[in-house]
């Protein structure tokens, strides 16, 4: 290779190294949060058609007013009485508008208060608000609802769920760890579930920075092994393309095969509620597996097989994901299409990930001396990156 192409290959690299940490320290400075509300007992929660428009019916455990409205006390004997009742309506109104969202076709629906009565339950007294919101297309495909009265250590409280409307009937339980759920309407119910999981996992993964870092940095050693004709026909090495390039994609193969399985494993595990794990354990662990992975990356004296962390850290990466499918909302109709069908979306975003980042590496860094520069810049890059998200997801 001649000196004036290995200046011009070494000036694009720099110039790539310089482009790939920009990107990187942008996506550190992300924000992440979530909110809780309170509930320890049962609900019930009607949802129907009256003349066209949509009606709500939310029946709340008496006993649990205090922590509805976030201000817990002792607990009385005696039930309280109507007057009592009547004075918490605004307060309790304003905590059910802001802990129950419902949304059809992706558009947030406006609950309007209309009446507060008393109901009975074989458990005891129950406090029943009623809402109503506009009416519903005919041709409405999802309804999502987002049941927000659940804390993170929660696992009691339960609401009962009876849902009419456009002539479909549905009745699931929503849960601490079923908090969000979306129901299909209408003829085309499987198609259009399947069609908007897939969509829905493809999305999680682009969005998903810290899985996709996770992922290319894993994959960074077998990127740098590919050589493209001309660059083995100029190389001292001795071995053919076809077989250097088999290695490279030999590497990749293993590595994104491997997470492919473990993470579609506890993915499946945690959505049937087999293996449950506290989300901040979860999100520390997969900053710290990309740190780990990013740590590899730069240094020699030990010798570590990829895949076989791809597989072991995949493992941690699957309940990530299925926190994901549970914000999106699990379709109680389809559960299993629900479930395949968020897992290949979420492999196709991860595969067209990998060949929009690979695919530029490939072509702007031809020579030796700039591929490693990609390694160990890139490298350190993200190694600063997740040791922030490490950081910050330890002490929120």
């Amino acid at each position: 290779m001649t000196l004036a192409r290995i200046g011009k290959a070494e000036c694009v690299s720099s110039w790539f190294v310089k482009v790939l940490m920009s990107c990187c320290l942008w996506l550190a400075f992300g924000a992440f949060s979530a909110g809780y509300a309170h509930q320890t007992g049962n609900s019930y929660l009607n949802i129907r058609q009256v003349d066209g428009r949509l009606a709500v019916d939310l029946d709340f455990y008496v006993r649990d007013l205090g922590n509805l409205l976030q201000k817990p006390g002792k607990e009385s004997a005696l039930p309280p009485t109507a007057d009592q009742l009547k004075s918490l309506q605004e307060p309790i109104t304003e905590a059910i508008q802001k802990s129950l969202k419902l949304e059809i076709d992706e558009q947030l629906i406006p609950l309007e208060f209309t009446a507060q009565s008393v109901a009975v339950h074989n458990d005891g007294l129950y406090v029943r608000q009623q809402f109503v919101g506009p009416a519903i297309e005919p041709k409405a495909r999802f309804v999502v609802v987002r049941y927000e009265f659940f804390t993170q250590n929660d696992r009691l409280g339960r609401a009962f769920l009876r849902l009419a409307l456009n002539g479909d009937e549905i009745s699931s339980v929503i849960d601490q760890s079923n908090a969000v759920q979306r129901f299909a309407l209408g003829e085309t119910k499987r198609i259009s579930t399947i069609y908007l999981f897939g969509k829905e996992g493809a999305k999680h993964i682009w969005e998903g920075f810290d899985h996709l870092l996770f992922l290319l940095t894993l994959l960074l050693p077998g990127i740098m092994l590919w050589k493209k004709s001309s660059d083995v026909a100029l190389s001292d090495e001795a071995a053919p393309e076809a077989r250097v390039n088999r290695k490279a994609e030999f590497f990749a193969l293993k590595v994104i095969t491997a997470f492919t399985i473990a993470h579609s494993i506890t993915l499946a595990l945690a959505t049937f509620d087999l293996v449950s794990f506290p989300e901040k354990l979860i999100e520390s662990l997969i900053a710290f597996s990309i740190m780990a992975s990013a740590a590899m990356n730069l240094q020699k004296k030990y010798q570590f097989n990829h895949w076989q962390l791809a597989f072991v850290f995949g493992l941690i990466h699957g309940l990530g994901f299925a926190n994901g499918l549970r914000d999106l909302g699990l379709a109680s109709d389809y559960f299993l299409e629900t479930l395949i069908a968020f897992n290949v979306g979420v492999e196709l975003g991860q595969l067209s990930t990998v060949l929009a980042v690979s695919l530029p590496v490939l072509m702007l860094v031809r020579s030796e001396e700039g591929k490693q520069r990609v390694m160990i810049w890139g490298s350190l890059a993200v190694l600063a990156i997740s040791t922030v998200w490490l950081v910050q997801r330890v002490i929120a």
